[in-house]
């Protein structure tokens, strides 16, 4: 590499953590914002390196390590702090960094040609957005959910009962309950939801989710969460909420307590659910 190397990695690696320093001041960035923009910053100076034609990017990992040692140097004699400190584990967080820069930098930028995206890359990421707009746009005018008016009979008597058959046999032994009123109304939910939003749609939105995060409708019931659920995750909530309004009826002795629980959990869309309830319980 040379004494130019050496020089040139140096010099980065103080810029590097100028850069950051002022960024985490100014707009207080976590720890992974850190990682992600130290990375980002050095693959663009990899491309800006490979695009003058200078020949530095081989070892270009190696401005994490002056980075460390300039944050040291900033935290001890400028600031007079303890960079060691075990509650901020600021040199593991610079381990892992150093880490992730080697990998990439022998794994990425010394195995292409050309670091910067090619006019094919663009063409691949473009589609991918396109893909990804349009995605979003027909979840935002319900173009992908299959459109099911209140009070009709959206789903035939005989493909409710042919899904009935196949959910129970795919879901028993979540949907295996001491209360047979219960287990067909969660089957009735399970059925009407998996009607509006299929499995495929279903995987969209996991792999949307994984993506964007945010509050998502997921699972076969179509469970608001935060966090990723899978079908059978999605039941058991499901299955916790029906059974504490159920209970709330049963207390008072009410008449018709699964319309009333479908009623309280569906809303507007309750009718629906009940006209498949209905089918269902004389199966």
């Amino acid at each position: 590499m040379g004494l130019i190397g050496w020089i040139i990695y140096i010099v980065l690696g103080i810029i590097l953590f100028i850069i950051i320093n002022y960024i985490d001041i100014k707009y207080k960035i976590n720890r992974r914002e850190w990682l992600i923009l130290s990375i980002i910053f050095m693959l663009v100076l990899a491309g800006i390196l490979v695009r003058l034609g200078i020949n530095y990017t081989s070892d270009i990992f190696l401005v994490f390590v002056f980075m460390m040692l300039t944050d040291i140097f900033y935290n001890s004699y400028i600031l007079e702090q303890d960079f060691f400190s075990k509650e901020d584990k600021n040199i593991y967080y610079y381990i892992l960094l150093i880490i992730i820069g080697f990998i990439i930098n022998q794994e990425f930028i010394n195995k292409v040609e050309e670091v910067f995206l090619t006019g094919e890359d663009l063409r691949l990421i473009i589609w991918f957005l396109v893909i990804i707009y349009l995605y979003k746009f027909s979840i935002s005018k319900n173009i992908l959910s299959t459109n099911i008016k209140e009070n009709t009979k959206f789903i035939s008597k005989d493909s409710i009962l042919i899904s009935y058959v196949k959910l129970k046999e795919k879901y028993y032994e979540e949907c295996n309950y001491d209360n047979k009123d219960i287990s067909n109304i969660i089957y009735s939910i399970m059925i009407y939801e998996n009607k509006k939003r299929s499995k495929l749609l279903r995987k969209i939105d996991n792999f949307n989710y994984k993506i964007n995060g945010g509050i998502k409708k997921l699972g076969i019931m179509q469970v608001e969460s935060k966090k990723f659920i899978t079908d059978s995750e999605s039941i058991n909530i499901t299955y916790k909420k029906i059974t504490k309004l159920y209970d709330k009826y049963n207390k008072k002795k009410d008449k018709n307590i699964s319309f009333k629980v479908l009623d309280d959990y569906l809303k507007e869309e309750s009718n629906n659910v009940k006209y498949i309830y209905e089918i269902i319980r004389k199966f």
